[in-house]
């Protein structure tokens, strides 16, 4: 598996995944920098754990812009594979697809966690910086940065699964946005609502943990994400059967 995700990673070096990843990345760490520069007043006068104010006030913004990087990564890294019939040629090969499909999910993990840190980062560096006497615990920001991971986990599942059955890489790109707008509607004080796809993202675990259901909510997140694996296990061999 190891040599599968380093032959994936040569493989993105020719899409710009890295530095579009990259670039995501600092715009969404920065947001809560620039955010805090202009209303400051508004946010310190505030009472209750600084860190937590700081997510009220930024994550909904920076989870939008963390689901639009993976929307648009995901479908950078099969633009490549089906170019010029590549998809079809690797069958040909003694591989197995779903290593390459493993492979690019484990890459995929491995930026949205670098993501996720430099976010929680961001937001814990805010708190320092802006109010007085706050020294966050690291053993807090772990938790809010797990549970952020696990809450994401899902939809970076279901999208790399739209990209490897679409075969135009606009159509996976269009069906990720739309389910992104549309879902973001929803109201995210409702649990339900909160576990589908591309709404868990926006969750946090403090809103989730004054409700009492944040085991649940990650109960469910597991569940889905071994939902959507066990679904492109089947989509393979069915395309085996009727290749």
């Amino acid at each position: 598996m190891i040599s599968m995700i380093f032959m994936e990673a040569k493989k993105l070096r020719r899409t710009g995944y890295f530095p579009a990843f990259l670039g995501g990345t600092v715009l969404s760490a920065a947001f809560p920098l620039v955010h805090m520069s202009v209303r400051s007043s508004t946010f310190t006068t505030q009472s209750g754990d600084p860190f937590c104010i700081l997510t009220d006030a930024n994550w909904q913004f920076m989870a939008m812009l963390h689901l639009f990087l993976v929307i648009c990564c995901t479908c950078f890294m099969y633009s490549t594979e089906f170019a010029d019939n590549g998809a079809q040629k690797m069958e040909t090969l003694p591989i197995q697809t779903g290593r390459i499909f493993f492979g690019k999910l484990w890459i995929t993990m491995l930026c949205t966690a670098g993501t996720l840190l430099s976010e929680t980062a961001a937001l814990a560096l805010c708190g320092m910086y802006w109010f007085s006497g706050y020294s966050p615990r690291l053993s807090e920001l772990a938790k809010n940065y797990g549970f952020a991971f696990a809450a994401m986990l899902p939809t970076v599942i279901l999208m790399l699964l739209l990209a490897s059955v679409c075969k135009n890489m606009w159509v996976s790109f269009g069906i990720g946005i739309i389910l992104m707008f549309t879902l973001s509607v929803f109201p995210k004080d409702s649990l339900l609502l909160s576990l589908c796809p591309f709404v868990s993202p926006y969750a946090t675990l403090a809103a989730l943990a004054e409700a009492g259901t944040q085991w649940y909510f990650l109960s469910a997140c597991a569940a889905e994400a071994i939902l959507f694996l066990l679904a492109k296990l089947c989509i393979l061999k069915l395309r085996r059967c009727f290749a």
